[in-house]
């Protein structure tokens, strides 16, 4: 008996050691939205030019021309503004800080 109790026990720990390991995995393959897909959802994007808009800015942060820390400030400040249809103030808000800073949209 002493052997089945033994065994029933070392089952258990590796099945729960198994478990453990199997939620961490599942938990890094979650994926994390990129700046483009954030700021296509967060300003509502519909149309063709405001992905044109979303893809400019994003391609200009990554090569460091255009702070990120801006282009989230105005995305926060155009949804506070208008949350249902937020593009045209990040837009707009986005072209006149960057042009304060030397960078044309």
């Amino acid at each position: 008996m002493t052997r089945r109790l033994v065994l029933r026990w070392m089952a258990a720990f590796l099945g729960s050691v198994a478990a453990v390991f199997g939620c961490r995995i599942a938990v890094a393959d979650e994926q994390v939205a990129n700046l483009n897909e954030t700021l296509r959802f967060v300003l509502k994007c519909r149309r063709q030019e405001e992905f044109a808009f979303v893809d400019l800015v994003t391609t200009k942060v990554q090569q460091g021309v255009l702070p990120l820390n801006l282009v989230l400030s105005m995305m926060k400040w155009a949804r506070a503004r208008r949350d249902d249809i937020p593009f045209p103030y990040f837009q707009e808000g986005l072209r006149r800080r960057a042009a304060e800073i030397g960078v044309e949209l």
